[in-house]
C-alpha cells in the first residue's frame, strides 16, 4: 500500500471518528457545544486530507464507471455538508442563540449520516488497496 494511500485511510478515520463525535454529540445532547463545533472542524480538515491523498492517488476525480461518479458526487456533498454543519454549528454557538443550536442538533444527523454512507461504501467498493 503506497504511502499516501496509508495516510489518507488513516485521515478519513479521524474525520469518521472526529465527525461522529461532534454530530451524534451534538444530537444526543440536543444542542450544539463548542466541543462539537472542535469535532466537526477537526474532521473536516482530515477530511479534505485525505479526499485530497485519494484524488492524487488515484490521478485525478474518478468519474468513470458510473459508480466511481456517483461515489465521487454524493461523497463530495457529503464533505459540503458536514461543511455547512461546521458553520452553521460555529455560528450558532458563537452569538450564543440556542435556539439555533437545537436546530443545529436536529439535522445535523442526516448529513453525517450520508457521510458514513459514503465512508462505507468506499471501502466496500474500493477498500484500501495495495
Amino acid at each position: 500500500m503506497s504511502p499516501i494511500i496509508m495516510v489518507s485511510v488513516f485521515a478519513l478515520f479521524v474525520a469518521l471518528v472526529m465527525y461522529s463525535l461532534g454530530a451524534v454529540g451534538a444530537f444526543r445532547a440536543k444542542a450544539v457545544t463548542k466541543k462539537h463545533v472542535t469535532y466537526l472542524w477537526i474532521g473536516f480538515v482530515f477530511d479534505v486530507i485525505a479526499t485530497a491523498g485519494m484524488a492524487i492517488e488515484a490521478g485525478g476525480v474518478v468519474v468513470s464507471p458510473l459508480s466511481g461518479l456517483l461515489h465521487t458526487v454524493i461523497a463530495f456533498a457529503a464533505m459540503f455538508g458536514m461543511l455547512a454543519a461546521a458553520v452553521a454549528a460555529t455560528q450558532a454557538v458563537s452569538k450564543a442563540q440556542d435556539a439555533a443550536r437545537a436546530a443545529v442538533a436536529k439535522w445535523i444527523i442526516w448529513p453525517w449520516g450520508l457521510w458514513v454512507v459514503m465512508f462505507v461504501w468506499g471501502f466496500a467498493t474500493r477498500g484500501p488497496r495495495g
